[in-house]
């Protein structure tokens, strides 16, 4: 992305901008083809999208119905130095594989599409009969048929897990284990809500827990919403950080938390030295965003959120580093036989 030429202090004990390097073989599986990951250093890759969907959840009709306006959304983002995106939706959130092959190749946008499950009140039916292994093998089997690049987004609809969700979980750790691929998940987040319902602070905590005790790579898991989170000392994300896994910044945009109090948690994150294990995004869903509404499009989190980094901030060679290196580490993987 084009950033401001202005001078910006270095933060004292910020992370030092560094050119990723990945393993032989490794790629970045679009919807289209397999793309070595220096294909897409010229840009941002956004690790949490939705390019087709029906939302709220169960209704008939969405706006990414409209597959022309969503190819024409998709090349204005290109435009504005999105060199790749993850959409984040599945077969329980009626997402269509073949609009998001229309809308990759007649935009030129680089689509990454994921596999999984949303959350239990999404869930087939089938599921509940099903064991962790069985499930598993069908996430396997459905990523290698459709191409996916990621599981994702992997959900809890509450603070507390159900038993259907604890299996789901495990199962997707097993899947990525035996795949490779990345996965990003849906925090319960907090919010500033009041206290009806409250949902523990060290929910992401416990999902990665859980992912790790079911074999997933550390280093190829992203905790969701993590931004969320009423959490400015950013005590959580730290510790997500800490053990190596991805802290999802991935609804930017959205005011569940204002964004300056988002800007002040990631420049914690950044200030305690794990800007390097930071990812944004912008869960975009509401047609509001939308360019053709005056909207900042499918790359917002570029658009609209990184300008405040750079004005609270943050060093050019940083913000790069969490838009166009950080996501291509995330998603790199060595292909599985």
């Amino acid at each position: 992305m084009a950033v401001s030429k202005r001078t910006i202090p270095v933060l004292a004990q910020g992370a030092v901008a560094t050119t990723p390097v990945f393993p032989r073989g490794a790629v970045i599986r679009t919807l289209l083809k397999d793309m070595p990951p220096e294909s897409l250093a010229s840009g941002a890759s956004l690790f949490h999208e939705h390019v087709s969907m029906k939302y709220p959840l169960g209704a008939t009709e969405h706006f990414t119905d409209d597959v022309a306006l969503m190819i024409e959304e998709a090349k204005a983002a290109k435009t504005d130095g999105i060199a790749c995106l993850v959409d984040g939706g599945h077969a329980d959130m009626v997402r269509s594989l073949d609009a998001l092959k229309r809308i990759t190749t007649e935009s030129g946008l680089p689509i990454v599409a994921s596999g999984g499950y949303y959350m239990q009140r999404t869930y087939p039916a089938e599921l509940a009969t099903q064991s962790v292994d069985q499930i598993a093998d069908t996430l396997v089997r459905e990523a290698r048929a459709s191409r996916f690049g990621a599981f994702g987004e992997i959900g809890q609809q509450g603070g507390v897990m159900t038993d259907g969700e604890r299996t789901v979980f495990a199962a997707v750790a097993k899947a990525q284990a035996r795949t490779g691929l990345p996965i990003f998940t849906h925090n319960a987040y907090t919010g500033v809500r009041p206290t009806q319902n409250p949902v523990p602070k060290d929910a992401a905590i416990r999902q990665l827990d859980l992912l790790l005790e079911n074999g997933a790579s550390v280093s190829k898991v992203a905790i969701g919403h993590v931004c969320c989170l009423d959490d400015v000392k950013a005590e959580v994300p730290i510790a997500i950080a800490k053990r190596g896994a991805y802290v999802g910044f991935d609804r930017v945009t959205i005011a569940l938390v204002p964004d300056a109090q988002k800007v002040t948690t990631l420049m914690a994150i950044v200030e305690a030295g794990h800007a390097d294990k930071i990812l944004i995004a912008s869960d975009f869903s509401s047609a509001r965003g939308l360019k053709k509404n005056g909207g900042g499009g499918l790359g917002q989190a570029v658009t609209v959120f990184a300008p405040m980094l750079l004005k609270a901030g943050m060093p050019e060679a940083t913000l790069k580093m969490i838009l166009n290196d950080n996501p291509r580490a995330f998603l790199a993987f060595v292909p599985k036989a």
